[in-house]
């Protein structure tokens, strides 16, 4: 491989990483609202904060690096490193949140920097964008479905220790890294239009990237590591399509036609009709080909023509990260509703369907007592309660019992998964405001 294209290749893999820690510790969540013993509402902070530090510190970031990008990056890969190592060894929920702000702002200084570094190795601005928003798109897409295998397989600690080392690898093409020397220029004003329309698809699509995740392993006890490999539907979607989507010319077209994609995905997950993982792979196929239309048109578009174009650049990573905050600032709280809604509603039902059936009445006591206790200790996420209506053989009652808990059951899996569809098709509406910001807005020459 030519030492230019290794050196891009690193950089990339240094956005990648940074952009995937906005969505890495998605499935990690429930097990965190186990550690700390926190709700979904507060632990979704962990992401929550790293999003908006990130979004705060995008702009000042691509300022500072116009000059300087070479040791800044560094300085940012190493804070990055150090942040992560924090966050695996973080005793209590608010050092964890702290670590994960402190990434963020080596996150923004690597970032920020890879544009210009980029810019330099491949000698045209274009390509360089090209590299940088398709390499933020792979790693914001690919972060769930990592973190939860590595949660799986030994622990959430796991996500940051191993992305330490992996942060430090960048650095390897800094070394003896000649850069041209940066012009005077201009700064334009940030493309409105497009920055828009990467806030409010950003804010759709984090539905996807928590809420889906959230349902997954919660709402239908998928184990993390299985949850992650049914999520990676939406990334390789987003690489197939991304693949062919520079042979449509026009980038307001792909990111039109993107959202529109992104819109009927999440309203098709809005509208489930029953639980069971199967039923979101073909939303997810349709999200996963919007995002790898969108974000990358919609990045080219606020970068075409504009100089400094790591100052837009930086306005692009703001806009993307201000969106998922608001995304999950609006969502969470009307998922938490929904879901204690609907669960009060399915024990009314499952108590009807007991006190209702022909069990005797000994049985009927026995069976509630058991039914409680493992939605105890099921600890949030959902119970299976068929055992507890399991009968020994020959009994008479064995057949209603049987009939009970499966009615029971199903209750229960038609609450949690109807929860979900309010905040989805609100993130719905946030892709269809997107179209509009994109409606309004024309191609720009590079």
């Amino acid at each position: 491989m030519p030492l230019r294209a290794s050196r891009a290749g690193l950089l990339g893999l240094g956005v990648a990483l940074a952009l995937a820690d906005s969505s890495v510790v998605t499935l990690t969540l429930p097990d965190m609202v186990r550690r700390f013993d926190v709700g979904i509402t507060d632990v979704a902070w962990v992401l929550t904060s790293y999003n908006l530090v990130l979004a705060a510190c995008a702009v000042p970031a691509a300022h500072l690096v116009r000059r300087r990008p070479r040791a800044l990056c560094a300085a940012g890969l190493v804070v990055l490193a150090a942040a992560s190592l924090a966050c695996g060894l973080a005793s209590a929920f608010p050092l964890l949140v702290a670590a994960r702000c402190v990434q963020a702002v080596g996150a923004a200084l690597v970032v920020a920097a890879a544009l210009v570094l980029l810019a330099g190795l491949e000698g045209s601005e274009q390509r360089a964008a090209h590299v940088w928003a398709r390499a933020g798109v792979l790693g914001a897409a690919l972060g769930p479905a990592a973190g939860g295998v590595l949660t799986q397989l030994a622990g959430w600690e796991a996500i940051f220790f191993v992305q330490a080392p992996v942060a430090l690898l960048p650095l390897l093409a800094l070394r003896r890294l000649e850069l041209p020397v940066p012009r005077a220029v201009v700064l334009g004003r940030p493309h409105a239009g497009a920055n828009v329309a990467l806030l409010l698809g950003s804010a759709a699509l984090s539905a996807a990237l928590f809420l889906l995740v959230i349902l997954l392993v919660n709402g239908w006890a998928v184990d993390p590591a299985l949850a992650g490999l049914i999520v990676t539907v939406m990334p390789l979607a987003a690489i197939a399509v991304g693949r062919v989507a520079p042979f449509v010319a026009s980038r307001v077209v792909r990111a039109a036609a993107g959202l529109v994609l992104i819109s009927g995905g999440l309203a098709a997950l809005g509208l489930l009709p029953r639980a069971g993982w199967g039923w979101t792979v073909a939303p997810q196929l349709l999200v996963g080909a919007g995002l790898g239309l969108t974000v990358t048109a919609l990045t080219e578009q606020a970068l075409a023509g504009r100089a400094h174009q790591a100052v837009h650049g930086g306005w692009t990573i703001a806009s993307r990260h201000a969106g998922i905050v608001v995304g999950l600032l609006v969502l969470t709280p009307v998922f938490a509703h929904e879901l204690t809604k609907n669960q009060a509603e399915a024990t009314r039902a499952g108590a009807a369907i007991v006190l209702d059936s022909s069990i005797a009445p000994l049985h009927k006591i026995a069976v509630a007592r058991d039914v409680l206790r493992r939605i105890d200790d099921a600890d949030g996420r959902l119970p299976d309660v068929r055992p507890a209506f399991a009968a020994p053989p020959g009994e008479d009652d064995a057949g209603e019992l049987r009939r009970a808990g499966a009615a029971l059951q199903d209750q229960l899996e038609r609450a949690v998964t109807s929860a979900f569809g309010p905040p989805f098709l609100i993130a719905a509406l946030f892709a269809l405001a997107a179209l509009a910001a994109v409606a309004v807005t024309r191609d720009v020459e590079p």
